[in-house]
């Protein structure tokens, strides 16, 4: 089980690596990631 303080960290990370990126794949993947985060921390699907 990750720490409130790990999830934020690696929300970080995702969100660096999404802005940076050149791929549109590689976007719609993070972004997966992120939602997938996002439902898995507040079980409210976005």
């Amino acid at each position: 089980m990750k720490t409130e303080k790990e999830i934020d960290e690696y929300r970080k990370v995702i969100e660096k690596r999404l802005i940076e990126t050149e791929s549109m794949d590689a976007m719609k993947y993070y972004q997966g990631v992120l939602r997938a985060l996002d439902w898995t921390i507040t079980g409210i699907d976005v």
